[in-house]
This record gives structure tokens, C-alpha cells and sequence, in this order.
């Protein structure tokens, strides 16, 4: 199995090379998205470019955002290289490389599985060094998301380390994911759209010299809208439409109608599969 990953880098000079060099032999291509840089970031990526012939691609662009630049280097892989599964990673050195390995032999192994992909929450050291207001806020979009988007068992969906078939991008519909820091919860959607079935494992990360650039007070706005969003076209579906209506009639009936909404998504949510080892 070829695989690929997309690596969009803003303003990551101090952990590109690190973040490269501990990753690209577990991997067939890497396209890195300098995605406006303002310091050496687009000089590093070119460098390692020349380093890495064949193997790494540079794209060079304004700042579109996190998603935009990751959209912009699938749809380069799409157009081309024939690799049969391609998914992101951070530029900042914070996700576990030997997971790469992992995820490939998931996807080798279990046919029956779309998308291999990490979860913080199930690394209790991870957790232990995630900073409070960032484990709190995580633990609670993704217990929204959860149930927004149906995926039940999906925890960590915020969580954008991930291994997907090529035929399940190709099929996602990129234009609905978001240009920004929504990326997760708009492709999660996509994959839930597809049906998408996921095998989730440990996913140990680094907190350190890595810096979130997430603008808080702006993003949370956003965020809402696009869960409310996600709801709303979920109640479109037909086989979602049944669990949303009994969760929102859960609130003036006092709960009576929770028990009902849960059996409902459990009965129509892809499968997802934790694996420990």
C-alpha cells in the first residue's frame, strides 16, 4: 500500500525539519503547504524538497487557512500520484510518527475499515500533558460533534491525525470542508456523509515548543455555526432524521426522549472501531 500525507505549515521553521525528517521514510509522498509563511518556513520546506527528490512536493500559497491548505495538497495528490490512502499531519512535530506505521498496517490488514485515526483521549499521558483549557474545550466540542455528526464511540474528533483510502477523498466532497480551523468537523462530516467506517487508536502528542495559533474568541462563534449547521443538514438524511428530532425533543419533554435518540443513532452510526494494541 503507497500512502501520502498532507502537511500544511504557517510560520513552522523552528519544527518543520524535525517534524519531516522523523516522519518521511514511514511514508511514500509528503506534500508540505506553505501556506503564507512570513518567516523561513517556505525556504525549509524547499530545502528538504531538494533533500528528498521524488518524495516530497512543495506547494506555495497565500494564507487560505489550515483547511485550505490541506484541500489545496489532496487535490494535488488526486491529480498526481496513484497512492491508495492519504491523510494529515501536523507541521509541528506534535503527533507520534510511529503511528504512520500503524495506521498503514490498519488499512492493510482490515478491509472493512475507511479511515485509521488517532485519539488523544484514548493516551492518558497525553491527556496529563494536554494544557487544561485545551483538554476541556476538546473533551466538550467532541462530545457535541458526537452527537452531532452520529459517529457513536468517535471520541477525539478534533483530533486531525488520520490515514484515509484514496477512493473515500476522492469521493469527499472538498468543497464543504472549511478553509479554516473547522476543518475536522466539516471533513468529519463528509466521511459521516460517506458513511465512512474508522478504526481509532492511541495517539500519543507532543506539548511543548509547538504553539496553537487558534484565535479562541473568534473561533468558538464559528464553531457553533458550523455544529448547528451540521445538525440541520444531518435532518435532511434519512436514517438521522428520526434520532435528531427525539434528541431535540428531549428538551421540553425533560429527557423522556434521550434514551430513544441514543438507540436510534447507535442503530445508524458507521461503524467505529477502538483498538488498543
Amino acid at each position: 500500500m503507497r500512502i501520502a500525507f498532507v502537511s500544511p505549515a504557517l510560520n513552522e521553521e523552528a519544527l518543520l525539519r524535525r517534524t519531516v525528517e522523523g516522519t518521511i521514510h514511514l511514508m511514500d509522498r509528503l506534500v508540505i503547504v506553505n501556506d503564507g509563511s512570513t518567516d523561513r518556513t517556505g525556504i525549509i520546506a524547499d530545502e528538504l524538497a531538494r533533500e528528498y527528490p521524488g518524495k516530497i512536493h512543495v506547494i506555495h500559497q497565500e494564507n487560505r487557512g489550515i483547511g485550505g491548505a490541506v484541500k489545496h495538497g489532496m487535490r494535488w495528490l488526486l491529480e498526481h500520484d496513484d497512492v491508495d490512502a492519504m491523510g494529515v499531519l501536523a507541521s509541528d512535530n506534535q503527533f507520534e510518527p510511529q503511528l504512520i506505521a500503524r495506521f498503514r498496517a490498519i488499512l492493510e490488514e482490515l478491509p472493512e475499515v475507511d479511515v485509521a485515526k488517532g485519539s488523544r483521549f484514548m493516551h492518558p499521558q497525553s491527556l496529563d500533558q494536554m494544557p487544561r483549557f485545551r483538554y476541556w474545550g476538546n473533551r466538550g466540542v467532541s462530545f457535541v460533534l458526537q452527537m452531532a455528526l452520529g459517529y457513536w464511540g468517535m471520541s477525539d474528533v478534533l483530533h486531525g491525525y488520520f490515514l484515509a483510502r484514496t477512493r473515500l477523498i476522492r469521493d469527499m466532497d472538498l468543497d464543504a470542508v472549511a478553509d479554516g480551523y473547522d476543518l475536522e468537523n466539516t471533513m468529519m462530516a463528509e466521511f459521516r456523509r460517506l458513511r465512512a467506517t474508522f478504526a481509532i487508536v492511541p495517539s500519543p502528542s507532543r506539548y511543548g515548543e509547538e504553539v496553537s495559533k487558534i484565535v479562541y474568541k473568534k473561533q468558538i462563534p464559528r464553531t457553533i455555526k458550523t455544529v448547528t449547521g451540521l445538525v440541520a443538514r444531518r435532518m435532511l438524511a434519512g436514517p438521522d432524521r428520526l434520532g435528531i428530532v427525539l434528541m431535540a425533543l428531549s428538551v421540553p419533554t425533560l429527557g423522556a426522549t434521550l434514551p430513544l435518540a441514543i438507540v436510534r443513532m447507535h442503530q445508524t452510526s458507521p461503524k467505529v472501531k477502538k483498538l488498543r494494541q
